[in-house]
């Protein structure tokens, strides 16, 4: 049930129109987790007790930990909590990775090893929900959130329908005391959820699913390809990740906004970076800022010495490539941003962030060139199937293949940049002026335009989106 498809608006606009007439908070929170078990079955109703057991834990912990009377149960209740989900993610989603390295590397070394193939249906959206459930018990045990007596708000914060397939990650200390107080919004509230997410839809529909058909071949064949086809499925890719996610993430706040929660931006035109390091202050924040908080700090950060900092930066990276999915490809596009982290760190430390230069155009726009061909060559690693065909494409960018077969038109390539520096414009103009207000009838016109254009652009083959096999 897909966000662009005409399954969800159906059982969108039915819960809504349920939700906003149950009197009692109790009686909407029940409703909506409900709701939430339905949308996340009509995928395969099977999983759906995997969920029940990952918010089963992360509740029976919370309780746990809030009642313990010395640190080490808390510390053996959270050990448990964090452990539980995380075998069940990495039984489902690493068992079968595991198993074939084991077997390669068997192989490698001659022994007569075989090692039985796993062969497991990855439950969709398992990653998100177990951060979910990781951050909840987390927070219990920092104290920043108070234990909750209701498995029903515990329920509702891991399976609220609008972020349980592919996030954004919202933290418990954001959304649970909005639980209490959650009502049907205002008018206004509700025209600026459907601007919200007929954005997202203009994102995913008109340019991520056409930029999709674009790069879908190169990847799919790249010894075919010239070099500017190369660079231009490349780049196609580099916006069609932005635009679907983006868009996917908008369109989570737009719905999330009809039943009177709020949801963080998870999106701050990253294309705009002049740096990894901030590069990573405006893509999938949530899940940045989620590695930083559960991951970066407690091993160590920025307290114990440059070493220590770099070494947990390269590590969050290459854990953060391995969980976007099970494949040396991820590995290797984690890699390639934790070590551009580090040589970002290792160069601000030496000059400093104010260092003379650092602020001359010419030095902004070099720092954006590197960050963002940086970036686009790591994307290669990431949408490559595997990791043969990521080097041809590599390879490929970097020299003519005057010969091949295939190419696009110069007219394709200027048509992918399009809403690439429409997207960078936007961001750049936000970051040195205030945002433009517009009156309620531009809005609206607004609104029309967006919905005429999303329907007369979208493709007929629709593309599904990428971060549901996170």
């Amino acid at each position: 049930m897909s966000f662009d498809s005409v399954a969800f608006l159906i059982f969108f606009l039915v819960c809504w129109l349920i939700y906003g007439r149950l009197p009692s908070e109790r009686g909407r929170r029940r409703f909506l987790v409900g709701a939430g078990f339905f949308f996340y079955g009509f995928w395969d109703y099977r999983y759906t007790a995997l969920m029940g057991f990952v918010i089963g834990v992360a509740f029976l912990a919370g309780r746990v930990i809030a009642a313990a009377q010395t640190e080490r149960r808390r510390r053996v209740a959270l050990a448990v909590a964090v452990t539980s989900p995380l075998c069940v993610l990495g039984w489902f989603k690493y068992a079968g990775f595991a198993a074939a390295s084991a077997q390669g590397v068997a192989s490698a070394l001659g022994l007569p090893l075989r090692i039985p193939a796993v062969d497991i249906l990855l439950p969709v959206g398992i990653s998100f929900y177990t951060f979910h459930a990781i951050s909840y018990v987390t927070d219990v045990y920092r104290r920043k959130v108070p234990a909750e007596t209701s498995a029903a708000s515990v329920a509702l914060y891991i399976c609220f329908f609008p972020q349980l397939i592919a996030g954004p990650i919202v933290r418990a200390t954001h959304f649970l005391p909005q639980i209490p107080v959650a009502r049907v919004p205002l008018v206004p509230d509700l025209i600026e959820g459907l601007r919200t997410f007929l954005l997202g839809f203009l994102f995913k529909t008109v340019i991520a699913d056409n930029m999709a058909a674009i790069a879908d071949p190169v990847f799919t064949t790249p010894q075919d390809w010239d070099c500017l086809g190369l660079w231009t499925g490349a780049i196609a890719y580099h916006a069609q990740i932005y635009f679907d996610f983006a868009g996917y993430s908008l369109m989570a706040i737009g719905c999330a906004a009809w039943f009177g929660y709020r949801f963080p931006a998870n999106f701050n035109h990253p294309y705009i970076a002049c740096s990894v390091t901030e590069f990573w202050r405006r893509w999938h924040i949530s899940l940045s800022t989620w590695l930083r908080d559960y991951l970066y700090i407690p091993l160590g950060g920025n307290r114990l010495g440059p070493l220590r900092r770099y070494a947990a930066l390269l590590l969050v990276m290459v854990l953060g490539g391995l969980w976007h999915g099970a494949s040396w490809n991820f590995v290797l596009w984690g890699t390639m941003h934790g070590c551009a982290l580090v040589v970002h760190k290792l160069w601000s430390d030496r000059k400093g962030e104010s260092a003379p230069g650092y602020d001359v155009p010419l030095a902004i726009a070099a720092g954006w060139l590197i960050t963002q061909t940086w970036v686009l060559l790591a994307w290669v690693w990431f949408r490559a199937p595997d990791s043969g065909k990521a080097l041809v494409i590599l390879e490929g960018l970097l020299g003519t293949e005057a010969g091949r077969p295939e190419t696009y038109p110069i007219g394709i390539l200027l048509a992918v940049l399009a809403p690439l520096a429409l997207d960078m414009w936007t961001g750049w103009r936000r970051a040195v002026s205030p945002r433009l207000t517009l009156p309620g009838w531009a809005w609206g016109a607004g609104v029309g335009a967006m919905t005429a254009l999303a329907l007369w652009l979208k493709p007929l083959n629709e593309a599904p989106f990428i971060y549901f096999q996170f």
